[in-house]
């Protein structure tokens, strides 16, 4: 097709590039090889031909959208240093477009050029893809600190060249995966949109938010980035809280790991403090940050809830305690907007998958009276719900969420007479968050902001609820296929028996409640359980999985 070709300054570049793309052991590597939640990720070695084929992608999505920039990051996000992956970002500054999946995957998984090609022209000679033959088209390109990044991001540069699109970004370009959304969206929307301009909005919106607040209830705000690109970035952004008079403390900025023992990923399941994180002020509000920093979780050093803790344990703010303190600052919002906003009612929205801890569920709707939409597993299942109403605010457990305002709700704000102070207050909040997917810093500083206008100090946030104690296990069986769940996963359809025998299993438990799922890229099954101690959620746990081994193994 003469409409995709290497130009020819780069064809040398390309023809060495495909030594290597095209040989047996990366063919291998690419063998089985799954389109995730927001990409692909595998040993960081390995991916070169992953990361040519996903610049390929990129570059004929922005031509499909007649033009419209597309995003590619490179990174592993909260995974470990020797992993790295790529994250493919559509015209709208979220997720790659679901129906686009299926082509990522016959892309990568092509075993030659000639298959290779004969996948491109599929995709070209779709009749919804029609404009992908016009000329055109462009990629911008990031990735974070992992050594494996520089030759992954010079093959997506080929493979977006390959496609006859532009490349707006070199090897050399390091953002954090949020910020990178956020200017594809913001450049598709015709709006200012370099680094400096995320970095401006971020920063004076949270100032004055800030103004006029007085005395901070955050004395000392500590945040772990995890030895990971935030660390480069955080500075431009939490300036705005150091000048508000709150201490700002920035740790692992770079001379250990990235995320080994610490980052978000790591306090979250582990429940303990970072390392370099000792002899810590009194007064300290600790936050962790994950690789590419699209996640983050709060925690206090100390005790723990009970007192009682081990030295090094922590209280957890994750992703659910999250959620429940910016929903309950958005309905308080909302209810000084009553009769001052023509028009109907504003819907909230406040979204969870399966995994939020009960107790933070029942505190949505039994003390703030929100209705709680669950989902499957995946923040792209989250954002598309939210997307649904005048305000959502939508968190995983593991502290990737945001905040979304509709455009047509916020043109209704901004009509709001003077002097409202709900409808104002809004109208600056939707300056801090992105729109376009779950941001660490943008996060940082709305939850200081709110605690800030609150005047709650972090142990009352501590304090909204006590989590329900909980395991998750999980087990290889044969062919996940032939378990089919419904209701946001927290119900197997398939087999019936075995939901037959889990709802056995919760009755008998205190406060109980498991569900079992699939895995989305293996062979195996995930099993949640909760009850109203420790013991009994993993007793709850293990008889569940031994009813998953009984119907998959006989016992075995």
């Amino acid at each position: 097709q003469g409409h995709l070709q290497v130009r020819e300054e780069d064809d040398k570049f390309f023809r060495e590039l495909w030594k290597t793309i095209d040989g047996e052991e990366e063919r291998r590597s690419r063998v089985k090889i799954s389109y995730g939640t927001a990409g692909f990720r595998r040993k960081g070695e390995t991916l070169r031909g992953v990361a040519f084929r996903c610049g390929l992608l990129a570059g004929l999505r922005s031509r499909a959208l007649d033009g419209k920039a597309t995003g590619l990051v490179v990174t592993a996000s909260h995974n470990p240093v020797e992993d790295n992956g790529i994250k493919l970002v559509d015209g709208d500054g979220g997720m790659l477009h679901i129906s686009w999946e299926k082509y990522a995957e016959e892309v990568v998984a092509a075993q030659s050029s000639q298959e290779l090609q004969q996948v491109v022209e599929k995709i070209v000679l779709r009749p919804e893809n029609t404009c992908v033959a016009a000329s055109g088209g462009v990629v911008l390109l990031a990735r974070d600190t992992r050594p494996t990044g520089e030759a992954l991001i010079a093959a997506a540069i080929a493979g977006v060249k390959a496609a006859g699109c532009e490349a707006l970004g070199s090897t050399d370009t390091l953002r954090t995966t949020p910020q990178l959304h956020w200017q594809v969206l913001m450049k598709n929307c015709g709006k200012p949109s370099e680094e400096s301009d995320y970095f401006d909005k971020l920063r004076e919106g949270c100032s004055r938010l800030l103004s006029g607040q007085g005395s901070k209830p955050v004395g000392h705000l500590i945040i772990d980035c995890a030895n990971g690109v935030g660390a480069l970035k955080a500075p431009s952004v939490v300036s705005a809280i150091s000048n508000a008079g709150t201490v700002v403390t920035l740790k692992n900025t770079g001379g250990g790991v990235v995320n080994h023992l610490c980052g978000a990923d790591y306090v979250q399941k582990e429940k303990v403090l970072p390392e370099t994180f000792v002899d810590l002020p009194g007064d300290s509000l600790c936050l962790s940050l994950d690789g590419d920093a699209d996640r983050v979780v709060f925690f206090l050093p100390g005790a723990g809830q009970s007192g009682q803790g081990a030295p090094g344990s922590v209280d957890l703010l994750d992703g659910d305690k999250i959620l429940c303190l910016i929903a309950a600052h958005l309905k308080s919002c909302l209810s000084k907007l009553d009769g001052a906003m023509t028009g109907p009612k504003p819907s909230i929205g406040v979204i969870q998958t399966a995994y939020a801890n009960g107790s933070s569920t029942r505190y949505l709707e039994e003390n703030l009276g929100l209705s709680v939409v669950k989902t499957k597993t995946g923040v792209k299942h989250l954002h598309h719900s939210a997307l649904a109403f005048d305000v959502s605010v939508y968190f995983e457990a593991n502290g990737h969420g945001t905040v979304l305002f509709s455009e047509s709700f916020l043109e209704r704000l901004r009509k709001v007479p003077q002097g409202n102070g709900g409808a104002m207050h809004l109208l600056e909040l939707s300056d801090i968050v992105n729109p376009s997917v779950g941001d660490a810093l943008s996060m940082a500083l709305l939850v200081y902001v709110i605690l800030t206008h609150k005047k709650w100090t972090h142990r009352e946030w501590c304090d909204l609820y006590r989590d329900v104690p909980s395991r998750m296990l999980k087990c290889v069986v044969p062919d996940r296929s032939q378990i089919k769940t419904t209701n946001a996963e927290q119900q197997m359809l398939q087999p019936q028996e075995l939901q037959v025998k889990v709802d056995e299993l919760v009755s008998k438990a205190s406060l109980g409640r498991a569900f079992v799922r699939p895995s989305g890229t293996e062979d195996i099954v995930r099993i949640y359980a909760e009850a109203e101690t420790q013991q009994g959620a993993d007793q709850l746990a293990q008889s569940i999985m031994e009813a998953v081994r009984s119907h998959f193994h006989g016992g075995q």
